[in-house]
């Protein structure tokens, strides 16, 4: 297969770590060959938008913040010569940039041809002005630009995702555009989202590599045209109040409410105020119903119950779940049944190393399996249950070296599905993307992945929090919704109406809140129905 030819347009040859990843993603990939490096020097650029950092009216938030950031995020906001990540003799164009009030990247007859002989693919914008008239025709594919703001033709990077942090928004949104020869035919090609960071740096690194991963997912599509992603009229996009630039009294603002909220963190902290998770039961036949009147399992001082499954057995429920020891600083997985209405702990059921949450029970071929959460051991694990409820041996790793969480097995239609969440930026959030895989038995150790992966792409409810298998076949899949500062906003449940290799489409089902805890800080994660019982978790200020 012929090798797509992409090009990189930028406003210097000092670019940032993650214009850097680009260009090494792009060296590296046998589907592509970065073509040529266009520089767009902006020659009418005012003295206000040159001035450096240190006298950028957020300076000083940046330069208090920098010093939060870990290594991989300092990577990607330091500047560099991007000739280091580029192929050796990769050719370097020239342009200018022309008009005042909303540039233009223009190009004379001969930078034309030479850049109608590269037989582009794709231009990718990084940072750079908008493409307007003949370039935004040129390649075959167009030419593509990340906006990690509302401010599409400004593009103002330095300042990506600050005002999302400001405002306290749950979620910040990135899009990737193709442009059009004017602003009118402009085509949105995909938008995603992210929980907002507390801090807005981390917010801004979190923004700049999620839009590298909307580029190559979107590269990718044009290799293989059965991953093409569902039009944009479908796509979830969240928007935010941006005015044209950050001004001085913004910065001000915004270094008061995150010293506010920094006090009211050491403050908590000092009077012995924490959110414990416990868990909540509702001995009904109605799956779709939880009431501050269910039964309630409190853990002891020094540990918090959350992620539990029910699975009935001759009757009888019995809860697996989460039961985390804040001294060991890790989860193991434990069960307890109700019995005359009350609870009763049974016991450990594993106890490893490596933190685990998440027992997500299922049975297959007579026996019972259970795939928890093994994160900590960069795997996906398949463990049998050889004496019930207590005893279980692992029988099989479903995956290995995968950042996954909150797996689930299932089968659909003939096939076995695994969705599971997997983390590709950062190393921090597994709340943004589900990815699903499918194989023949739920016992094998090589899945197929799903021609959309990921098949969910938003943290209004991409992570799992349960499912419900009907008796009729039709599947439910429980997800978490998250908000500002606060995991565990609430839990939708969302019918999975089309799922096949290549497709998947679910309806968005009823979002459920913890209002009727009527407590501070409420927040519950998951929901599970098995059997005629309910359970699910829920969490508050104590």
């Amino acid at each position: 297969m012929e090798k797509k030819t992409v090009a990189l347009l930028v406003n210097a040859t000092n670019q940032a770590g993650w214009v850097h990843d680009v260009a090494q993603w792009l060296a590296h990939e046998e589907n592509f060959h970065l073509a040529a490096l266009i520089v767009a020097w902006d020659d009418t650029q005012s003295t206000e938008r040159s001035l450096p950092w240190s006298r950028d009216p957020l300076g000083t938030v940046a330069r208090l913040e920098s010093r939060m950031l870990d290594t991989r995020h300092r990577a990607q906001l330091a500047t560099s010569d991007l000739s280091a990540s580029m192929p050796p003799d990769t050719p370097v164009l020239d342009l200018a940039i022309t008009g005042r009030a909303g540039a233009r990247v223009a190009a004379d007859a001969e930078q034309l041809r030479a850049l109608m002989a590269l037989r582009l693919d794709v231009i990718l914008i990084l940072g750079g002005p908008a493409v307007r008239g003949e370039l935004a025709s040129l390649p075959t594919h167009g030419v593509w630009m990340p906006v990690h703001s509302e401010l599409k033709d400004q593009q103002d990077v330095a300042h990506a995702g600050f005002w999302e942090v400001y405002q306290r928004a749950d979620h910040t949104t990135v899009k990737l555009w193709r442009l059009g020869a004017t602003e009118q035919a402009d085509e949105l090609i995909d938008a995603r989202s992210f929980n907002t960071e507390v801090f807005w740096l981390k917010n801004r690194a979190r923004a700049l590599s999620l839009a590298n991963l909307m580029i190559f997912d979107t590269l990718q599509a044009t290799v293989s045209p059965e991953r093409r992603k569902q039009p944009s009229s479908s796509l979830q996009i969240h928007t935010a109040m941006t005015p044209p630039r950050p001004a001085q009294w913004d910065g001000a603002a915004y270094l008061a409410r995150q010293a506010w909220l920094a006090s009211s963190m050491v403050l908590r902290r000092a009077m012995k105020r924490n959110v414990r998770w416990r868990i909540g039961m509702c001995p009904t036949g109605r799956q779709e119903v939880v009431t501050s009147e269910a039964a309630v399992m409190v853990p002891p001082k020094g540990r918090f119950f959350a992620d539990p499954f029910v699975y009935t057995r001759n009757g009888q429920p019995y809860i697996f779940f989460e039961d985390y020891y804040f001294r060991e600083r890790k989860g193991k997985i434990s069960v307890a049944t109700y019995i005359d209405g009350a609870f009763r702990f049974l016991g450990v059921v594993l106890d490893l190393p490596y933190h685990l949450s998440f027992p997500y029970i299922f049975e297959y071929d007579g026996d019972t399996y259970m795939v928890p959460e093994t994160c900590g051991n960069r795997t996906i694990e398949l463990w049998k249950c050889s004496e019930f409820p207590l005893k279980w041996e692992l029988h099989r790793t479903l995956m290995n070296n995968i950042s996954a969480v909150d797996t689930i097995v299932f089968p659909y239609e003939g096939r076995w599905w695994l969705f599971t969440n997997i983390d590709r930026t950062d190393g921090v959030s597994h709340c943004d993307e589900l990815f699903a895989f499918h194989a023949e038995r739920p016992d094998s150790d090589r899945w197929t992945p799903h021609t959309l992966n990921p098949i969910v792409h938003s943290p209004v409810k991409a992570r799992n929090a349960g499912m419900i298998l009907a008796p009729d076949g039709s599947v439910v899949r429980c997800a978490q919704s998250q908000g500002f500062q606060h995991y565990g906003k609430g839990v939708s449940l969302n019918r999975i109406e089309e799922l096949t290799p290549h497709t998947y489409r679910e309806a968005d089902g009823p979002v459920h809140y913890p209002s009727f805890l009527r407590k501070p800080y409420a927040s519950m994660h998951h929901w599970h129905h098995h059997g005629g019982h309910t359970v699910f978790d829920f969490a508050f200020m104590e």
